[in-house]
């Protein structure tokens, strides 16, 4: 096991308080199907719960995060226009400045970022037909860039996976259930970089409440703190910066894939330190025309709560109403569903 993946015991403990549970998922990555149902049911009593939990041993290595957040940050001292000359698409693919947000209260994020996906070649044919959020990726010219970030892409995107074969099995069902539909994912991971106190004239919040759209995100955040989640009483609790965790979330549509479930929890950032805050969250959605369905997972039509969608229609429709990029310009547009804030945000 690479250093710094087990998490000592004092450490846990600081994440407790907050009430999300801290698990190590190690014997998901074992062949004992016995210890891995065993992290599966408490991953899923987290997501019946809350819908928030801290993974740890989670075999991504500690140099690898460091590396990554290390090669960001040379990426966003750059000046302006060059950090521009790769500006994200509307597959979101590079560079999206602070402006590129619409909240509730018309107000942009203290926060500007860099968007990566699932690799895909030119000529790839979902990239040839035009089929929404099938790029390449849009790599700066700075020398170790595309080899840190790939890197650390890839090894999370692989727990991303490991934790829906923990959801597979609490729920019942073969451990290829839910990653039988990621051949070819939208799973796009974003690097946010949070202005310190002097970007606060732009917005008074970093990232305003908001459930993340998809499946599962898988988030690393910076040890400077600042994403906190609503309780169940309507008070906002801290998700402490836990070193060598990852903070794991349900997002709507697997709340809708599993009936409800699965809790999609509110959650925001605030930061008010005046230093730079750094977080990378993958979020990791199936291919574009999977259907999400309760009804797959044995729920019948009279209990089922919602209709039959589209992952990759989904997606968009909720894209449209937050990002600039894609059509959304002014806070009507959002007003009418508190959901629908930024999502890519932790």
């Amino acid at each position: 096991m690479a250093a710094g993946l087990s998490v000592p015991a004092s450490e846990r403990a600081q994440a407790m308080p907050a009430g999300i549970p801290v698990i190590d998922i190690g014997d998901l990555y074992t062949g004992d199907p016995a210890a891995k149902k065993a992290v599966a049911a408490k991953i899923g009593a987290a997501c019946d719960d809350i819908g928030f939990f801290y993974a740890v041993n989670h075999n991504v290595p500690i140099e690898m995060i460091e590396r990554a957040v290390a090669t960001a940050d040379r990426f966003f001292a750059l000046p302006e226009a060059e950090r521009l000359r790769t500006k994200a698409d509307s597959n979101n693919r590079g560079y999206r400045d602070i402006w590129d947000s619409v909240h509730r209260n018309g107000k942009t994020n203290a926060k500007d970022s860099f968007d990566l996906g699932f690799p895909v070649a030119a000529d790839d044919p979902e990239v040839k037909a035009g089929t929404p959020f099938y790029a390449p990726n849009n790599w700066p010219d700075m020398p170790g860039f595309r080899d840190a970030i790939e890197s650390y892409y890839l090894e999370t995107y692989k727990l991303g996976m490991k934790i829906l074969e923990g959801f597979a099995l609490y729920l019942s069902k073969p451990d290829d259930f839910f990653t039988r539909h990621f051949t070819k994912p939208v799973a796009d991971m974003v690097i946010n970089h949070y202005l310190g106190n002097a970007g606060l004239h732009v917005s008074d919040q970093a990232s305003g409440p908001h459930t993340d759209h998809g499946i599962v995100t898988i988030l690393w955040q910076d040890m400077l703190g600042g994403l906190e989640i609503m309780g169940k009483d309507g008070r906002w609790m801290a998700a402490t910066p836990l070193r060598g965790s990852f903070v794991i979330n349900v997002g709507e549509l697997m709340k809708r894939w599993t009936n409800g479930r699965f809790q999609a929890t509110v959650h925001r950032v605030v930061h008010l330190r005046d230093m730079p805050r750094y977080s990378m969250p993958l979020f990791c959605n199936p291919n574009f025309r999977t259907v999400v369905d309760p009804r797959d997972l044995g729920v019948s039509d009279a209990e089922a709560k919602y209709d039959p969608v589209m992952s990759g229609d989904f997606l968009m429709s909720r894209f449209k109403a937050t990002r600039k990029l894609w059509g959304a310009e002014k806070k009507a547009t959002v007003a009418s569903d508190p959901n629908l804030v930024e999502a890519a945000a932790e």
